[in-house]
């Protein structure tokens, strides 16, 4: 059911948006009708980026009872709230996903799945595909996230609306994207690397296309090496020496100690940073968690030489320029990084890195760092790495290529 509507983008907020951004805005430039959907904390960032968003809260309408499902959202409400979600869209959002669970299993069971899962596993494909049906989309654009970005692409294979997914990580072998059930006719990849990967997977290679990532095209912006110029000026520390820290929070699995569960590893991190700029002059750090979870970790107070930066005020590119070296667990901020050419470190005892086997300094990108007491000494102690040039993308931007695909897609319908 191929409709004669916009081309939809589905994306989450964080670096989701980013890589949709800027195919959405080639797109318009080149006269093509779009539509955003943009989720949580996507939908402000994508009216600050000019957009006209819409949200889950814009299309109550499709479900049976919409009261009731907002009284759902309500009562799942504690715990998941978020500074730059508005509360109508929070309750729309975790209703609606409750609901089609309850709808789907029953009432206990959804209980057991949100009590296994929360909201991490929610999966609307029912209702993705209402709202499918009432836009009637020439195409269906999402990136390589779970939950609705995943349910709207399947929603978009079962009708035949053509689909394209942006996909920004390695596909390595503890990623679950290439194991799901159903992939979009077309998904487009960072670098031969990734291609290699997903075609071990399984996937049929005649539906890869190496573009790069679109995210990471603001990182050749001229404007964004301006701003981190600028930033150096406006906060005195031209000539310092600036690390940055893109941390998040650890997820609980058996291999985490409590000591590094949720905040814990990354207030851990942030403090013996914090010591590191304190020990000597010509030091600064740039503390930046990530969008969706910097207000779960507290402030730990002004410092000299010290910026926290509030993510979804602004960009990570020119913050990324103002840096000389970026120490990571297993973010993309860490390929961003290495992309712009700066010094990454990898944080290779963190959880994430040993539980996924997502190693920056595996890959070549990064020197490796084997202990919390191991940071600083690190930080001051250089290790030269040669960089696999197949794991990185093409040269040049990558959103008019991955813009091509989609209408190459869009006019083969």
């Amino acid at each position: 059911m191929v409709g004669a509507g916009p081309i939809l983008f589905v994306c989450y907020g964080g670096g989701h948006i980013g890589k949709v951004a800027p195919v959405a805005q080639e797109l318009i430039a080149r006269g093509m009708d779009v539509q955003i959907m943009a989720l949580t904390a996507g939908f402000r960032i994508a009216k600050r980026l000019g957009f006209s968003p819409v949200g889950y809260r814009n299309f109550l309408h499709l479900v049976n009872d919409p009261q009731r499902v907002l009284e759902c959202g309500r009562a799942l409400l504690e715990g998941n709230a978020h500074p730059d979600i508005d509360e109508a869209e929070s309750l729309a959002y975790l209703g609606i996903n409750y609901s089609e669970w309850v709808d789907t299993y029953g009432e206990a069971e959804a209980a057991r799945l949100y009590a296994e899962g929360g909201r991490r596993i929610f999966f609307p494909v029912c209702f993705m595909g209402k709202v499918l049906d009432e836009i009637r989309p020439a195409a269906v654009i999402t990136t390589s996230s779970p939950r609705s970005e995943r349910a709207a692409t399947e929603a978009a294979v079962m009708r035949g609306i053509p689909s394209l997914n942006i996909m920004d990580l390695f596909g390595l072998p503890y990623d679950i994207y290439p194991r799901q059930p159903v992939h979009s006719d077309r998904i487009t990849v960072l670098s031969e690397f990734v291609r290699d990967n997903l075609v071990t997977a399984g996937i049929d290679p005649a539906r890869i296309l190496v573009t790069g990532c679109p995210a990471y095209d603001p990182l050749q912006d001229p404007d964004n090496i301006r701003k981190g110029a600028d930033f150096l000026r406006r906060m005195g520390w031209e000539g310092r020496t600036v690390v940055m820290y893109p941390g998040y929070l650890e997820d609980p699995s058996p291999c985490t100690p409590p000591e590094y569960l949720g905040n814990r590893f990354g207030l851990a991190v942030e403090q013996h940073l914090r010591a590191w700029v304190a020990e000597a002059p010509g030091r600064a750090l740039v503390v930046r968690y990530h969008p969706s979870q910097y207000h779960e970790f507290p402030d730990l107070g002004e410092q000299e030489g010290v910026y926290v930066s509030i993510p979804t005020r602004e960009s990570v590119a020119f913050l990324l320029h103002a840096s000389d070296i970026v120490v990571v667990q297993t973010t993309t901020v860490g390929l961003e990084a290495a992309l712009s050419g700066k010094r990454v470190l990898c944080l290779r005892f963190a959880p994430s890195v040993t539980n996924l086997e997502f190693d920056y300094s595996r890959m070549g990108l990064a020197e490796p760092v084997e202990s919390m007491d191991g940071l600083a000494l690190a930080i001051d102690n250089p290790h030269p790495i040669q960089r696999s040039q197949r794991v990185m993308p093409p040269p040049g931007l990558a959103a008019p290529r991955v813009a091509d695909a989609i209408l190459s897609l869009v006019q083969s319908a």
